[in-house]
């Protein structure tokens, strides 16, 4: 009847929520060894993550799985945010008030926070070493001024766009960290270019190793890179 057979199906959830719960537990260890072999490398590598995430995708379609882009985002990046804290340990983050939604999705249960709305604060914050990371909303009003302040610091990069996928209730988020991103595949690269008025932002698509020298615009400063 219809009461057995809900018992049956919950028990076969229960029987795949403890699997889902030891192969989690495994991969925690094996991030554990990391810390290790990584000798001092960042931990957080946004390319390297872009880069599994599309994998799964892709593995995902080709098997036909009744997975969505956006399912599997979001689930591996708190197994990600996860793995990054217990090889990073606290993971301070200095926040713009309006990219606190992408924060606390991307960094999940990793996030130990502090909100300022000023981008000029959070750059100097970061660069006194108060943070290990700055979230900024990407956002073309913002461009001028993020330029501006990174202009002080050439030893800060731009080196992530959250989320890599679109989510309705997240406004995209760059992330800034005081080193290059490694290559997921399929990037964008940064350049800032002063101006009468400013600065303005020019984005060339692929890693910034692997860009035309022809192709960037002349006295441009590379100023990071995302997966796209």
């Amino acid at each position: 009847n219809m009461i057995e057979d809900l018992s049956q199906l919950r028990e076969s959830i229960d029987v795949l929520d403890n699997e889902i719960l030891k192969a989690l537990a495994q991969r925690m260890k094996l991030s554990d060894q990391v810390i290790t072999a990584k000798n001092g490398v960042a931990a957080f590598r946004p390319g390297r993550e872009a880069a599994l995430v599309r994998q799964l995708v892709a593995k995902g379609k080709a098997d036909g799985l009744d997975i969505g882009p956006e399912v599997i985002l979001c689930v591996w990046r708190q197994i990600m945010a996860a793995s990054l804290s217990r090889q990073d340990g606290e993971l301070v983050c200095g926040v713009h008030h309006d990219a606190m939604p992408a924060a606390v999705w991307h960094m999940g249960s990793a996030l130990s926070a502090f909100v300022d709305d000023d981008i000029a604060r959070l750059i100097e914050s970061l660069a006194a070493g108060q943070c290990r990371y700055v979230l900024v909303p990407a956002r073309d009003d913002n461009n001028r001024d993020l330029l501006a302040c990174l202009d002080k610091h050439h030893d800060l990069k731009i080196i992530a766009r959250t989320p890599l996928f679109s989510i309705q209730t997240v406004h995209p988020a760059f992330i800034i960290a005081d080193y290059l991103p490694d290559s997921s595949g399929d990037d964008i690269s940064l350049y800032a270019v002063r101006m009468q008025h400013g600065f303005d932002l020019v984005a060339l698509a692929g890693h910034h190793e692997f860009v035309t020298p022809s192709s960037v615009p002349d006295g441009a400063r590379l100023i990071g890179a995302y997966a796209r």
